[in-house]
């Protein structure tokens, strides 16, 4: 039986118009939607659908009934005001990033200009030259305690 049959308990003939749509495996979900809009609203909202739009038709009752269950205040408008934020707040975040690409990218530019000189040096460091970092002297540390 489909799940439209099997909740109004009679037998599921073959000329049934939501068994193509609410299958058995269904039944919970149907319940949803039964409790949502009742079996013969369900039967008039497919059956005014284009036949080849029925099956996203049904799919919608189902999804409705399940939000309508699971948010009984706010149903499909609850979920379609909290992504609409969701999307208001990643859009503000993609802005601030765009605002800040620019800066990366010259601070990233001025990396590279001022590592360019060092890595295209072909000589190494001289002992003693000027770029030298300062060193200790070891003999003045004999001794002592580190």
């Amino acid at each position: 039986a489909c799940a439209s049959c099997k909740h109004q308990r009679k037998k599921c003939e073959e000329t049934c118009e939501l068994a193509p749509f609410f299958p058995a495996s269904r039944y919970r979900e149907f319940q949803n939607a039964h409790k949502l809009f009742g079996v013969s609203n369900i039967q008039k909202i497919i059956n005014s659908v284009d036949p080849s739009q029925r099956k996203e038709a049904a799919e919608s009752i189902l999804i409705e009934g399940n939000i309508r269950s699971n948010d009984p205040v706010h149903g499909c408008l609850g979920v379609v005001r909290n992504l609409k934020s969701q999307i208001e707040y990643y859009e503000k975040e993609l802005g601030a990033v765009n605002q800040q690409l620019p800066f990366f990218r010259d601070k990233e530019k001025q990396h590279q200009h001022h590592a360019a000189p060092r890595a295209s040096r072909k000589q190494p460091l001289e002992f003693g030259s000027d770029e030298e970092e300062e060193s200790v002297d070891v003999s003045s540390l004999k001794g002592k305690k580190i």
